[in-house]
């Protein structure tokens, strides 16, 4: 049982993060569905996927009687959206409550709305400042991309407020965010743009290019004279035109090209522009609502901070020391890319194992007893010890029954398999499972000997320093430190050897040419 609470415990984070976790439960003699967000629960009857929830969730948050009036004038872009979805998406008598659909730019718009309000409340507190700008239809826009800033500074950890600009005051940010990690306070400028004069179709036209470059460099210049402490500047680019990975990348090579002019040349009163980090991002949908699918994508750079691991050529042991100083950041943008995915369902389960009533549907786990035939072709009931996907449709067993053990094979359903390749075979119980480490990232591999070196004891740490005199200089660490210490020695190691043999391949298959 501890093996499979651990692996639904996998497949649950690779859908809603590490962040705090959904919080929900069934009432089935009644039929209600509770949902708590930090402290406050909510209840309803029709809450068959975790949007179905979302919905209730921004139209109260929101106000029902602000709603009301808003959507009688027609003004306000959310209810355009909620209007188009309403008849793009109901559902019909003798339809199944759950059915497939393509995600489409205004059901995008709203549903990720409705996250972040979410994660925001269910993380810290949403700011009233950020309601207010919200519910106006002139600030909603800006507001929209406040709120998706927002919710990844608060599931990366941080305490969030406004910070409210009063007549005559001094600039303000739109954020202070401390990291609740670190103890670390940033100020967070976050910007989007409102339209582009150029086409947009070809991200490497010239006039498109001049039109990015003076954004980005005006954007840097306007938050820049604010004077912000640790300040992260958050630039919303919204091009309503779907890209292919060459165009983003294009794209994001010309965007660095004016952070690094800006950072080379840019002044403010006189003086050089201050250290800060630099995120930029492009939700399509936000541009274009009728869109299909929910492309976006996003990047960060730094300007004037020269141990930010990323992006330039460092010693290894530079890079990781980097890494661990700016966890932070590299924090938030996994949040970013976490409240870019809405959960389907409430628990965690695979969305691929749901059946059309929007129940989950039990797969084969380890620990579970089924019948299979054993090795003389008898059908036994037997254990499954151990599982492993095996081609695009089936999985091998290993099982065992009165004391004997063998290997079978079970075909998988489309979902089973589907769920499979997008959450390994964690979806089966197994609590070892993972994806493949990047081989080329050191970052990687970092992480994951932290995790497995995280609870090593004591003794075990001052063995490995005896073990190893080149590093017993370590040896008098505390024992969190001692930790880390160990998993960038074993991080170090594993990479120069990884290095060293693909240069090697490289050299071989060069001289066979």
């Amino acid at each position: 049982m501890l093996r499979q609470h651990q692996a639904a415990e996998s497949v649950r984070q690779q859908q809603q993060g590490h962040g705090n976790p959904i919080v929900s439960w069934m009432d089935k003699a009644n039929g209600f569905r509770f949902v708590a967000v930090k402290l406050t629960v909510h209840w309803g009857k029709n809450w068959v996927i975790f949007p179905n929830f979302l919905d209730y969730f921004m139209k109260k948050t929101l106000g029902h009687e602000w709603g009301e009036r808003e959507r009688s004038k027609g003004q306000h872009p959310l209810f355009g959206w909620l209007q188009k979805t309403q008849a793009y998406s109901s559902h019909k008598p003798g339809e199944p409550k759950v059915k497939t659909i393509v995600m489409t730019g205004f059901i995008a718009c709203w549903l990720h709305l409705a996250y972040a309000l979410y994660l925001i409340a269910h993380h810290d507190k949403i700011p009233k400042p950020l309601l207010k700008r919200l519910r106006d239809p002139v600030s909603f826009m800006p507001a929209y991309h406040e709120a998706i800033v927002g919710a990844a500074l608060a599931v990366a950890g941080m305490e969030i407020s406004c910070a409210e600009t009063k007549a005559g005051s001094t600039p303000t940010p739109e954020f202070r965010a401390k990291s609740k990690a670190s103890g670390k306070t940033y100020e967070v400028e976050a910007k989007r743009k409102n339209g582009w004069k150029a086409p947009t179709g070809d991200v490497r036209n010239a006039e498109f290019q001049r039109e990015l470059e003076g954004y980005v460099r005006d954007q840097i210049y306007s938050a820049s004279k604010k004077k912000l402490t640790n300040p992260v500047y958050w630039f919303e680019l919204s091009i309503p035109t779907m890209m292919a990975e060459a165009d983003w990348r294009a794209l994001a090579a010309k965007a660095e090209a004016a952070i690094r002019d800006a950072e080379n040349n840019m002044t403010v009163d006189g003086q050089p522009i201050a250290p800060a980090y630099v995120v930029i991002t492009n939700h399509t949908f936000l541009a274009d609502e009728d869109v299909t699918g929910c492309p976006c994508f996003g990047f960060l750079h730094t300007i004037k901070i020269d141990d930010y691991p990323f992006g330039r050529p460092m010693e290894i042991e530079a890079a990781l020391e980097g890494y661990d100083k700016h966890r932070d950041i590299s924090w938030l943008m996994e949040a970013w890319k976490t409240a870019s995915t809405v959960p389907t369902t409430f628990d965690g389960s695979p969305p691929e194992l749901l059946d059309s009533d929007g129940k989950p549907q039990r797969t084969v786990k380890i620990g579970d007893m089924i019948e299979v035939p054993d090795m003389d072709g008898k059908t036994v009931r037997a254990t499954v010890e151990e599982i492993s996907s095996w081609g695009d449709d089936k999985v091998m067993l290993a099982v065992g029954a009165n004391g004997r053990h063998w290997l079978a094979e079970m075909p998988l359903t489309a979902g089973e398999a589907q769920a499979a390749r997008r959450y390994t075979d964690a979806v089966f119980g197994k609590d070892n499972a993972s994806r493949g480490l990047r081989d080329d990232d050191p970052f990687d591999l970092y992480d994951w000997l932290l995790k497995a070196h995280a609870n090593m004891t004591q003794e075990q740490v001052d063995k490995f320093f005896e073990q190893n005199p080149t590093v017993a200089h370590y040896k008098g660490l505390p024992l969190k430190e001692a930790r880390v210490r160990v998993a960038r020695e074993y991080t170090k190691w594993t990479w120069m050897l990884s290095q060293q043999d693909k240069a090697a391949k490289a050299q071989q298959a060069t001289g066979r040419k």
